[in-house]
């Protein structure tokens, strides 16, 4: 559940009685102070720095933004670790009858244990404690020195618990219940856990006897009470827990009712909050802005009313006149100023001599119901009628009414729209498109249409067509054409299949008898190996091997055709060495390669230097020399070399010859 409220009135939910006797509770929300929740009388929590020579920051605690489990965004208090709070308990409100509630998040286990709650003033080892198990990251609650109590291990560190430690006087029970479960009940025969008027009890705080046994949490709430908690109370606690330690009802009063329709209205402001009247103790101040208070004093009732509408602000401050602390609660009284726009739309075709009424409410209370006769109400704003005069009314959720007048007359309102005229390829289809405020559209002739009874057919002609469209609305009709040209095939003349010369150019041609502006058509050849220009109509080529070239044209209307040229390569076999090359690490000519035409395999290919000395051999294709022997830098100067190559007809070629390397 989320809740709305001022942050001023988050502060605290129970009645405290301060006489003597009588039910005393203190209770800290902690909206960035440790003050006792307003208007009561009460002590303010103290940050106090753990006894013992264990390490604590300069600050007793922060104030960080936290999420409840409840969804509420909020401020909570962070004590820093080795560090807690103190309640002074001057007034002996924490004695051997007692609850102490706490709605905290621990973030900080500390070492092996954490104190909880010290009722020795620091004095004694003797305590509440969170104790940590072996081989878990959870704790458990150990009375120190009797031991463990209840689950083991239960607490962690991702989770809100309420925590209530209530002890009753009569039997020395101490009970701990965890949320609304009691996790375990010790007897406290010895009085370990008894408080004394004016002797501080410490929250999260260790003695000086056992140093460092500190932790940190996120406290959202916390509270002292001199009555012991049964488990009803408990049950209270938890099932309210979110309201508990969010809101504060000192100062909360009713506005009915609220909204109001219209001004000027009575309406009775009564307070609704916890002080029991009259309200002795208290001073009740309100604040009315220019409202009119026609009667009422002290906690109310008040019957009041304004003369404009709109949000109107209601103020009540609570003070305890015992200590002269106060809460302050503002609310909002709504004077509806709901209105009605009423729009007629002409009686159409479609209603024959009737028209539209359209209704739309504001400045209400949403759901809107709207009528034509103030009895029979609808959701539906629009309404359809005859033409003629009609009063019309609007109601919102708070019951609130408005009515005007409005007249509805007749007028043809039939319109439709179609696609132009277009152009497709022999093959294609193109959508047809009726736009407009028809209900029913047929098209004619229905040949190539996928249906004729939409108004976005798709259409697929196989000769040019004009089509007639026929919108229908009611009584009414209109109609409109569309004319499809329909393109012929593209047919392609490509060069002829051809036997070329081994890298000789040869042009390539391709032209359509379909298309007589070739300046608007555009070509695409593929692959685009050796040709100069692929996107040419007449590529120029260039090969080494056989090649089939497929081509496209696409008309200017978007109309494609291909067709296809099969080369051959004519067949010379040779083989032959560059006279000189030049390894100088430029990038050029940096590798001697023999070049074949027509050769499927190399027996040898070997070069040698002026000694005789073999200084590059290799059998294999496309593997050159590059200038290097034995690793050494190439040496400028004339090589022999020898190569024996078969070609593809099984021709075996020799041939010697030499090289200048220039370096």
């Amino acid at each position: 559940m989320r809740f709305k409220f001022l942050p001023v009135l988050l502060f605290f939910l129970y009645f405290i009685h301060t006489a003597a006797g009588q039910s005393v509770r203190h209770t800290y929300r902690f909206y960035k102070d440790l003050l006792v929740a307003q208007p009561e009388c009460g002590p303010a929590l103290t940050p106090v720095q753990a006894l013992g020579s264990c390490a604590a920051g300069t600050t007793g605690g922060t104030y960080p933004d936290d999420r409840l489990p409840c969804g509420v965004q909020r401020t909570v208090y962070h004590n820093t670790l080795n560090w807690g709070l103190s309640y002074p308990n001057d007034e002996g409100a924490i004695t051997d009858n007692y609850s102490i509630q706490m709605y905290i998040k621990v973030t900080d286990w500390g070492t092996t244990w954490a104190r909880i709650i010290d009722f020795s003033n620091g004095a004694l080892d003797e305590g509440i404690y969170f104790k940590s198990t072996p081989g878990s990251e959870d704790r458990c609650i150990d009375f120190y020195p009797s031991g463990i109590a209840g689950a083991c291990p239960f607490f962690n560190k991702s989770t809100y618990y309420l925590l209530t430690f209530t002890r009753n006087g009569q039997t020395g029970m101490m009970d701990v219940y965890v949320n609304n479960t009691l996790f375990t009940s010790y007897n406290d025969a010895q009085k370990r856990y008894v408080g004394k008027a004016g002797s501080p009890i410490y929250i999260f705080r260790d003695d000086r006897l056992k140093s460092c046994e500190s932790g940190s949490a996120n406290f959202a709430y916390l509270s002292f009470s001199n009555k012991y908690f049964s488990q009803t109370d408990v049950d209270a606690s938890y099932r309210d827990i979110c309201f508990v330690a969010n809101v504060n009802t000192y100062a909360d009063f009713s506005i009915s009712p609220n909204p109001s329709c219209g001004f000027p209205k009575n309406i009775v402001v009564t307070y609704t909050g916890i002080i029991p009247a009259p309200g002795t103790g208290y001073s009740f101040n309100w604040e009315w802005g220019d409202a009119k208070v026609i009667s009422g004093s002290g906690m109310g009732p008040y019957v009041v009313s304004w003369d404009s509408g709109g949000s109107k602000d209601v103020a009540l401050t609570v003070v305890n006149n015992a200590c002269g602390n106060s809460l302050y609660n503002r609310k909002q009284a709504v004077i509806s100023t709901l209105d009605l726009e009423a729009t007629s739309l002409s009686g159409t075709c479609e209603t024959g001599s009737g028209g539209k009424i359209t209704l739309n409410g504001s400045k209400g209370v949403e759901p809107y119901q709207y009528s034509l006769d103030s009895v029979n109400y609808q959701t539906d704003p629009v309404f359809v009628v005859p033409t003629g005069s009609y009063r019309v009314f609007v109601k919102d959720q708070n019951e609130c009414t408005v009515a005007k007048t409005i007249a509805v007359d007749f007028k043809s309102d039939i319109n439709l729209n179609v696609n132009a005229d277009t152009v497709v390829c022999t093959g294609q289809s193109v959508t047809l498109s009726a736009t407009g405020n028809g209900e029913r559209f047929l098209w004619s002739p229905d040949a190539g249409l996928d249906n004729p009874l939409s108004n976005t057919p798709t259409a697929t002609p196989e000769s040019s067509t004009q089509y007639v469209v026929t919108a229908t609305k009611g009584f009414c009709t209109i109609s409109d054409t569309v004319r499809v040209e329909v393109l012929p095939n593209i047919q392609v003349s490509v060069t002829p299949d051809a036997t070329i010369e081994y890298n000789v150019p040869f042009q390539l041609s391709a032209s359509s008898p379909q298309i007589l502006n070739l300046n608007g058509a555009t070509f695409a050849w593929s692959p685009p190996d050796g040709l100069n220009n692929p996107a040419s109509q007449s590529p120029v080529t260039i090969l080494q091997e056989d090649r089939t070239y497929n081509v496209e044209i696409t008309s200017e209307h978007g109309c494609k055709g291909s067709g296809q040229v099969n080369l051959k390569i004519k067949r010379t076999e040779s083989i032959s060495i560059p006279g000189a090359f030049t390894p100088n690490g430029d990038g050029k000519n940096e590798v001697l390669l023999p070049v074949l035409n027509d050769i499927t395999s190399i027996q040898y290919f070997r070069i040698y230097n002026r000694w005789g000395e073999v200084v590059f051999a290799t059998d294999q294709l496309n593997t050159g020399w590059d200038g290097r022997f034995k690793g050494a830098k190439p040496v400028s100067g004339t090589y022999v070399w020898e190569i024996e190559g078969t070609s593809g007809k099984g021709r075996i070629i020799q041939k010697k010859g030499a090289v200048m390397l220039l370096h």
